[in-house]
């Protein structure tokens, strides 16, 4: 299963993009996080503990969850805000925590994570219209980081607002590539 998470607002990359992936593998899940309740990590730690593998936050992150934890793709979708994602992605990905390894290990010399299942691949897409090059480099950090932390292969991408449907092609090629 392919997960596709987004906040893209008006530009409708996520529902784009779910739709050239679903031509490709059928089996993809797609949430509309700025339509969602969801609540911010409470840094409990709950969820690698007292709850191991599971939040104890009771919001719409629950249906959310086990679909990240399925999944053998993820793909967040986001608007380049200084370089960084949307605050309802942020709240995404502090809370993918509790599908993560709760043991963390060292790995090239960082503190890693790894997800829950193993191989998964993690995808970010940026939207953005005349994105300066520091805020293209911020948000590929971001992406690598996040890649390194999570044990994860995959891409960050990113889009302006003309939604070029060759990389939009592109990108569910990668992202449905086994």
């Amino acid at each position: 299963m392919i997960a596709i998470v987004s906040d893209d607002g008006q530009e409708m990359v996520g529902a784009v993009l779910e739709e050239a992936v679903s031509h490709l593998d059928p089996q993809v899940v797609y949430f509309a996080a700025n339509t969602m309740d969801i609540k911010p990590c409470a840094a409990c730690a709950s969820c690698s503990g007292k709850t191991y593998g599971r939040c104890v936050i009771q919001d719409d992150m629950q249906l959310v969850l086990p679909r990240i934890a399925g999944c053998r793709a993820l793909v967040l979708v986001s608007p380049v805000v200084f370089g960084g994602v949307s605050h309802h992605i942020k709240k995404v990905m502090d809370r993918m925590a509790a599908v993560g390894n709760p043991r963390y290990r060292v790995s090239g010399g960082e503190l890693v994570k790894g997800m829950s299942g193993q191989g998964m691949r993690y995808y970010m897409v940026g939207i953005g219209d005349h994105l300066g090059e520091a805020e293209q480099s911020a948000f590929c950090s971001l992406h690598a980081e996040n890649k390194n932390i999570m044990s994860a292969k995959g891409k960050a991408f990113l889009l302006d607002s003309r939604l070029d449907q060759g990389l939009i092609h592109e990108i569910a090629r990668e992202v449905t590539h086994e």
